[in-house]
């Protein structure tokens, strides 16, 4: 995996196992954007999301509500992707109505973010195709080496995606602000609802 660090910290993008589909993975630094949005094919108006091993992790980058973990917990780590109100201010790409977080539960993913800080985590496929189980099938369609794209050997279980909430930006006694469910997939809304 020392390979794929090395790439992904020189600038590269890298295909990595996230439960259920490969994920595309960057920092999350412009010129470093540039070149996924372009493997991707996606369009510069829809946001990425940003991988990470905990929420420490992410602590620069977004505003970490103190309930946020209790909520998650409930949950397998990972089924939830939230989004939450920025820190400072990062690149359109990765959101401006806030930043998409989502704690990964993959092994292969976890120690490859240990060691990289948090990585873009979008689905490793062209924007409008099916996503593939297998990264390095993953990385050759988006073109692989040749293109900047690097990728670690493995397969995901495939399944629907990460279900996509909202957090309120204010809780307190007089806020009756819910959390908003932008995205329905691994976990369904009733659960999420029950859960809050």
């Amino acid at each position: 995996m020392q390979e794929q660090v090395d790439w992904i910290l020189s600038g590269g993008l890298c295909v990595y196992p996230t439960t259920p589909q490969p994920a595309l993975g960057c920092l999350p630094l412009p010129e470093n954007l540039d070149s996924l949005f372009d493997a991707k094919k996606r369009s510069q108006d829809k946001p990425v999301s940003i991988g990470a091993t905990n929420l420490e992790q992410v602590s620069d980058y977004v505003i970490i509500p103190t309930n946020l973990e209790s909520f998650l917990s409930c949950f397998e780590r990972g089924a939830l992707t939230v989004l939450l109100p920025a820190r400072i201010d990062l690149d359109h790409r990765l959101g401006t109505q806030g930043i998409a977080v989502r704690i990964l539960d993959h092994p292969i993913a976890r120690e490859l973010i240990g060691q990289t800080g948090p990585l873009s985590a979008t689905s490793a496929n062209m924007s409008g195709t099916d996503p593939l189980k297998s990264c390095c099938e993953a990385a050759v369609k988006l073109g692989g080496r040749d293109k900047g794209v690097n990728w670690i050997d493995a397969t995901c279980s495939g399944g629907p995606p990460s279900t996509l909430i909202s957090w309120p930006p204010q809780i307190g006694p007089n806020e009756s602000r819910a959390l908003e469910i932008l995205r329905e997939g691994i976990v369904p809304s009733r659960e999420v609802i029950s859960a809050w």
